[in-house]
């Protein structure tokens, strides 16, 4: 009870303070009139008996601060009182103040925008119940080894039947359809679902149900369970649209329900339709088409999972070595497969970027707060001598410090949520969990606590140093200070080093980064891709269930794009070019008379006219015409790789194959085209195949044209050509291929910028630090400069002294800049194409520039150091 009684007489002390210091010094005023009175009846003149009162009594201040002390809160008021002072002293360095918190506001600001990008995508758990628990379940085969592809029907029953470590299975895939019917035709993405799979994300419709087992069954007909945005943009968000029928490529689906606002997985899905496999899926082990999802039990760790996976797919091979040999089951969490291995490195490399930034920013401040420092010994001095404690001296400032590094932490948050907003703009548009990066309390909390950790960064060094003088010596002016300062010069030196070496690694790395990105958007791939634009259309299976009437189509659009004379070039295939897509398929090499082994080719169904719309040279025979059609002999052209591969000694033209033992088709050799690569930039080269469209068609179609117009006109025209022959058939994204191309590098691109920003903004942090630690130096050492300049120096010599202090420091960081970037840089290693992490010429180069920089930034302050006037010099002492 004293304890609670005691703090409650504190906390009335402190919301009283002004009511009980009048009552102590009436209290103290009392006791001093009883002993003047007691001192007048003893025979004492009144001046003698006041006198001798106040000895009697002691050090009134004293006993006052000793009664307040006893009352209040000594260390919060003591606390407080640093504030207060800290803040009058900023006030009074109006200029410092500014440089330093706009200095600091830049490092955290931009380490809290990456931190909070960084915690959006990869810490922060996806919105889905029990989502650390969702993993993939993928497969590795050795035919496609570099692949991770889907389940078969066959193998994920026997995954479901023999595993032990998961809750739930789920399986689907995704497409697009054609939804007609209300408006212009559109593609939506479907996904077609097991019964389980909405369940297992926890997802409940806002309206009507969602997919049963008896779905698959269609025993209530074909069902269908749409997104909250198809039915707000569709439908106008009425209650009545379950129930309602829609047209799904040409086949009627009944609304079932709708789901909740945000789910759109996978990849924005707008549609789910029941998973119905064909019987010859439903039996084929090497139909790996079907993602699959699992749930972990609770208390199952991945690395249990992945064992019983390994003992599963072994066992699986054993059974079944025709159909799964070798074959291989990774699991991953569903968190990792979202994000990409392709975005969580580079993420990782813009927050070591942004932390090399506030490093640099907290030894410029620091720079900064030890020639403050320096210039207050006096005062400090006069504090310790008026009975200031080391200890009180170096928490006074450091508290300034910290002042100053949260005053920069609240323009830091505002400097973040700007950047927050700018990134969302500028950054790629299929950068991962975009819409889930918003300005939140985080930011805010994670930036005070780097202005804690700035603060102390930047405030430590520089207060031991100048809380450590000789008393004596500080209080005979400048004279006994050189020590102080010379020993101050050598800790401002080194954190210019830091500051250079920092800077160097970021420079480096951002230079390497740029370089790649140049060296790849230079990349030879073989094609003309210079006012090409292109569009993909997908083919109902309702209206082109055959392959006559895709022939049909595909012939008639030819020859649709062929009658518009804005178009120089004219052609479809069933693939993109340069999306990062591609069709594979597997044959046997015996079939051009090599030993027999599986080979991997990427093949392409083209019309005439493709390779001359694509600028593909033609090596030798010839390439398609409108003749390589159905009823007319199989024929393909291969590409100089599997030329030289198989043929090497030999002409292929001609030669006559078979793509399998059993097939009962032919095909002929009738041309060699040079090499391609078409998949995206930077990929490997490949051994090629293509088939006339003619001859195999598909349900997919490329159109590709070429044409001087803007893509918007072209998109039109090409509207109007496809409307010619089917007025149901919706158009996908019409873009040019060089947008393509940019789109495929977008994020290396747009991380290569942001590097380059921070190393820009660091080689600026580092110039005004050498700037500041020369000029500091210079006006430390302007007596000496006087004796030299009457001794007879001439002012190319001080020049040169001057100089000789920032080249040094510039040599000594590079240095050790060098070795860090030789060090740290390998982790770029895979983010580069083309370059070395340890790319000598980059290297020498950063490092050049550093020392031009210091050089610049020392130039002003010798040049002035040149023009001391000896006399002013040396009368200043």
């Amino acid at each position: 009870m004293g304890s609670v009684a005691e703090w409650f007489r504190k906390l009335t002390f402190l919301l009283k303070r002004n009511q009980f210091d009048r009552e102590l010094e009436e209290e103290m005023r009392l006791h001093l009139e009883l002993k003047m009175r007691k001192n007048l009846d003893s025979g004492m003149s009144a001046e003698e008996a006041h006198y001798a009162a106040q000895r009697q009594l002691g050090n009134f201040t004293r006993m006052e601060e000793e009664s307040r002390q006893s009352w209040g809160f000594p260390f919060l008021e003591s606390l407080l009182q640093d504030i207060r002072y800290g803040l009058r002293g900023l006030r009074k360095a109006p200029g410092f103040a500014v440089v330093a918190t706009l200095t600091l506001a830049l490092g955290i600001g931009a380490a809290t925008c990456i931190f909070s990008i960084v915690n959006a995508v990869l810490l922060r758990p996806l919105p889905y119940q029990d989502a650390s628990r969702m993993v993939y379940l993928w497969t590795v085969t050795p035919l496609f080894s570099e692949f991770k592809m889907g389940q078969s029907i066959p193998n994920l029953n026997d995954i479901k039947a023999r595993s032990h470590s998961f809750d739930q299975i789920t399986a689907f895939n995704t497409d697009t359809r054609n939804l007609t019917g209300e408006g212009d035709p559109k593609r939506v993405s479907v996904a077609a679902v097991s019964a389980n799979f909405i369940s297992f994300f926890a997802v409940h419709p806002i309206l009507g149900r969602d997919l049963q087992p008896e779905d698959a069954q269609r025993k209530s007909g074909n069902v269908v369970v749409i997104s909250y945005s198809l039915w707000q943009e569709r439908f106008g968000a009425k209650d009545d649209v379950v129930g309602r029928a829609i047209t799904l490529d040409g086949q009627a689906y009944t609304v079932a329900g709708v789901l909740p606002r945000g789910f759109e997985f996978p990849d924005k899905t707008l549609a789910w339709i029941p998973l119905v496999p064909t019987a010859e899926q439903t039996n084929d082990r090497s139909r790996w088409w079907y993602l699959s999802l699992a749930k972990l039990r609770p208390g199952v760790s991945l690395e249990q999972a992945q064992s019983e996976m390994d003992s599963i797919a072994a066992g699986l091979s054993r059974e079944y070595p025709k159909d799964a040999e070798g074959i291989h089951f990774p699991v991953m969490t569903l968190q990792q497969s979202v994000i990409g291995v392709e975005s969580k490195s580079p993420l990782l490399v813009l927050l070591a970027a942004v932390g090399f930034l506030l490093l640099i920013a907290c030894a410029n401040v620091s720079n900064l707060m030890l020639s403050r420092g320096m210039e207050r010994q006096r005062e400090i001095a006069l504090r310790a001598a008026l009975g200031a404690s080391r200890r009180r001296i170096l928490r006074q400032l450091l508290m300034e410090s910290l002042l100053l590094a949260l005053i920069g932490g609240l323009a830091g948050v505002g400097l973040a949520i700007t950047g927050i907003s700018v990134f969302r703009a500028l950054a790629p548009p299929d950068f991962p969990r975009m819409e889930e990066l918003r300005p939140e309390l985080l930011i805010a909390l994670f930036a005070f606590a780097i202005s804690a950790l700035a603060g102390i960064l930047c405030g430590l060094a520089p207060a031991l140093s100048t809380s450590r003088f000789d008393l004596n010596a500080t209080m005979r002016e400048k004279n006994s200070a050189v020590t102080d300062s010379r020993r101050a010069f050598s800790l401002r030196g080194t954190l210019v080093v830091a500051e250079i070496a920092l800077a160097l690694i970021l420079l480096t790395g951002s230079a390497l980064m740029v370089q790649g990105l140049s060296r790849l958007l230079k990349f030879e791939t073989g094609l003309r891709i210079d006012n090409l634009v292109t569009t993909d259309l997908v083919l109902t299976k309702s209206r082109y269930s055959s392959e006559d009437s895709q022939r049909i189509f595909a012939r008639q659009l030819l020859d649709s794009l062929h009658a518009r004379p804005e178009f120089s070039g004219a052609a479809l295939s069933n693939n993109s070019v340069l999306a990062g897509l591609t069709s594979l398929m597997s044959i046997d090499a015996s079939v051009f008379g090599a030993r027999a082994e599986k080979i991997n080719l990427e093949s392409r169904s083209v019309s005439a006219g493709f390779f001359e719309a694509l600028g593909i040279r033609l090596i030798r025979g010839r390439f398609f015409d409108d003749h390589d059609a159905k009823g007319t002999p199989n024929v393909v052209i291969v590409n100089e790789s599997l030329a030289r591969r198989f043929f090497s000694d030999q002409d292929p033209i001609g030669r006559i194959f078979k793509l399998y033992a059993d097939d009962k088709e032919q095909y002929q050799i009738v041309g060699v085209v040079a090499e391609t690569r078409d998949i995206r930039l930077g990929g490997d080269r490949r051994l090629q195949i293509y088939f006339p469209i003619l001859q195999q068609p598909g349900g997919v179609v490329y159109a590709t044209v070429r044409s001087a117009l803007d893509p918007a006109a072209v998109a039109s025209l090409l509207k109007t050509c496809v409307w010619a022959v089917d007025r149901e058939q919706p158009l996908g994204r019409v873009r040019s291929v060089a947008d393509v191309v940019h789109a495929s590098v977008a994020e290396p691109r747009f991380r290569s910028r942001l590097v380059m920003v921070f190393a820009l903004s660091g080689l600026i942090l580092s110039l005004i630090g050498i700037y500041g630690v020369i000029s500091y130096g210079v006006t430390r050492r302007t007596h000496e400069m006087g004796i030299r300049m009457a001794l007879g120096a001439q002012p190319g010599n001080v020049r040169g002294l001057i100089l000789r202090d920032a080249v040094r420091l510039a040599l000594i960081g590079a240095g050790i800049g060098a070795a860090g970037s030789l060090m740290l840089l390998r982790l770029l290693a895979n983010q580069l194409y083309g370059i070395k992490a340890n790319d000598p010429a980059t290297l020498i180069g950063a490092a050049l520039l550093m020392l031009i920089v210091a050089v610049a930034a020392s130039y002003i302050p010798a040049r002035r150091a040149t023009k001391i006037d000896p006399v002013i010099a040396l009368r200043c002492e």
